[in-house]
């Protein structure tokens, strides 16, 4: 057998791709330079702002869930005084615009506080019967149910929460015991009005609950009651540079293994990393305040305008939670990165419940930003909702709009912006009942109306509480929201 010899260029040409151009030309990075297939300095400083740019706006759809619990607890410290897990934030009156929080109801009476295993350790949280709630980590991950999905199926009862790779001793019986990934919880605690609509028993209900810590059993500290109606709290998470410094906080403050290593390695780039100083210099400062302004009105464009299947009924607007990342992370394998991002931006809580009740149980939620005709909801246009008798719930119905930026209740002058079966609402001669959104009262007069405001976008929820088979069967379904 014989060989040719090949000289080097030709070796080159049989073994290696072609060379790159001198200049290669993106649409979406600009020109990039390249002398004897090296990357010049230019280019190369180029390509490392836009690949940290990329990583932060990732960064940010990815932990929007942590910097929403993590600026929910600092406002609940900072607005209203609540530094121990052992003091219940009460909602005793209608909820109203006063509260910044994502997409609350004015129709149920809230509970709310986190407990600080770190300081802590494992903690008691007794419950009473008929209470709905559920409990999240620092990333919104479902940590419990409580109430009829959860296992004390709505009985009450004593939870007890176990801070991440605890190995101590556990009471022999008389508790459901709870690990959790994260040193911080977030409790959220439901109570729903009677049938008249009165709230007194919610509220009586939620001042049965107990927080305490497991060292504390035999003689437990006094449970706190602080009531946040009427009170000036913001909860909305950050979208410039200070997302990163409350990220990089939370990040060293939580268990190392709170986040998986592919989430945590990206946050290692920008900076952020568990037991590390976060100190950015000047070029990483400016590029993660961009990409908190870019990665937030990423989140608002998946959010409003998604490209998730999620339309409740072929004919009409609406669209459900469904398979969005609410409350599941991951599905058929793969993290749902999109739906994540969607529930992260205007929702608080991860719950099963929230989305698979049973019919008569727990509770269904659609929602819209767009009129019948596909466009936004306009806070200057008149529009109208007809809900056709006999909706079907076991409970009761609301209407409630929200601030298209803050995702909160709109502050529009009226005492909420919401409607609901408890109010005394004019039907129809068919026995339908007929909403009206704009910013001047109808003339048939207000019972029925919900007041936006001209230069504001609006979007709407509507809830059933204990949803029967007309639901699930769509054999009743709203109209869609109409320009009047």
């Amino acid at each position: 057998m014989t060989f040719e010899s090949t000289g080097p260029n030709d070796v080159v040409r049989m073994t290696a791709p072609n060379p790159p151009l001198q200049v290669v030309t993106s649409e979406f990075v600009g020109d990039l330079q390249f002398e004897n297939e090296y990357p010049t300095d230019a280019t190369v400083d180029k390509l490392f702002d836009h690949l940290d740019f990329q990583r932060g706006c990732q960064a940010f759809l990815r932990n929007i869930t942590a910097s929403s619990m993590y600026s929910f607890r600092a406002g609940l410290r900072r607005d209203l005084g609540v530094t121990s897990a052992s003091q219940l934030v009460v909602w005793e009156d209608q909820f109203d615009a006063r509260s910044l929080l994502l997409t609350p109801n004015s129709e149920t009476v809230y509970g709310m506080t986190y407990l600080d295993l770190k300081t802590d350790g494992p903690t008691v949280v007794e419950v009473a019967p008929g209470i709905l709630g559920l409990v999240n980590d620092m990333w919104m991950r479902e940590t419990t149910n409580i109430g009829p999905a959860g296992p004390d199926q709505g009985r009450g009862g004593r939870f007890l929460f176990l801070p991440p790779g605890y190995d101590g001793e556990l009471p022999p019986y008389g508790f459901h015991i709870c690990p959790s990934e994260t040193f911080g919880l977030w409790l959220l605690l439901r109570g729903m009005r009677t049938p008249d609509g009165s709230s007194a028993e919610a509220v009586a209900l939620q001042r049965q609950t107990r927080i305490y810590p497991l060292a504390e059993m035999d003689e437990p500290r006094q449970t706190e009651f602080v009531n946040a109606s009427g009170q000036d709290l913001d909860t909305i998470h950050p979208i410039d540079f200070r997302f990163f410094e409350d990220l990089a906080t939370l990040v060293n403050e939580e268990h190392p293994d709170a986040i998986d290593a592919e989430t945590a390695g990206m946050l290692a780039t920008l900076g952020i990393a568990h037991g590390e100083p976060f100190s950015p210099d000047d070029r990483m400062t400016r590029i993660l305040t961009e990409s908190a302004k870019v990665g937030s009105a990423m989140a608002l464009a998946t959010s409003y305008r998604t490209r998730l299947p999620l339309q409740r009924y072929d004919d009409r607007q609406w669209i459900e939670i469904g398979n969005t990342g609410y409350p599941y992370y991951e599905q058929d394998g793969h993290t749902m990165l999109s739906g994540l991002s969607l529930m992260g931006w205007f929702a608080t809580g991860s719950s099963i419940a929230m989305v698979t009740p049973p019919p008569g149980k727990g509770s269904a939620y659609i929602w819209t930003y767009n009129d019948g005709n596909g466009e936004w909801l306009d806070g200057a246009r008149t529009y109208e909702l007809n809900l056709p008798p006999g909706v079907p719930m076991a409970n009761f119905w609301s209407v409630v709009i929200y601030d298209v930026w803050t995702r909160s209740m709109l502050a529009n002058g009226q005492a909420a912006p919401s409607l609901n079966s408890f109010a005394e609402l004019d039907t129809n001669d068919d026995g339908s009942i007929t909403i009206t959104f704009g910013p001047e009262q109808p003339a048939e007069g207000e019972s029925n109306w919900i007041r936006t405001i001209p230069g504001k976008g609006w979007f709407t929820i509507f809830r059933l509480y204990g949803p029967t088979d007309g639901y699930f069967d769509h054999s009743w379904k709203p109209s869609d929201i109409t320009p009047a």
